[in-house]
């Protein structure tokens, strides 16, 4: 285990890489991708393992996708859908249920705290 190293949530790292967590699970449990301490029980990889890995598997790493927080610090549930690569308005209520992402309500439309969509993306929720 490498201490120290830019780590990133199992779900980044399979969206990295094209994949599901699965098959990233099952690589890293392989020795091909090395795992970090967990932070809040989630498991972690090392991004250095995954550049790695895709360079000898051929593979293109892809960029995970990065909120740009807004003025406001809010966004709509559509914005939020596009800005996750979701396909469905009811996937991200179901992200809120969960308690993945911050939402309030105001003028008659729900909306989602732009600082929980950030610590979604990067992990940290």
């Amino acid at each position: 285990m490498i201490i120290n190293s830019k780590t990133v949530p199992l779900a980044e790292a399979a969206t990295m890489l094209g994949m599901t967590e699965q098959k990233v699970l099952q690589l890293s449990q392989h020795g091909y991708l090395e795992q970090s301490k967990p932070e809040n029980g989630k498991i972690r990889i090392i991004v250095r393992s995954l550049e790695k890995y895709a360079s000898q598997s051929g593979i293109a790493l892809q960029e995970t996708p990065t909120p740009v927080v807004a003025h406001s610090g809010k966004f709509t549930i559509g914005e939020t859908m596009t800005k996750l690569g979701l396909r469905t308005e009811a996937a991200v209520h179901k992200l809120i249920q969960v308690g993945k992402l911050k939402a309030g309500f105001e003028g008659g439309s729900y909306f989602v705290h732009a600082q929980s969509l950030h610590d979604y993306v990067t992990g940290r929720c």
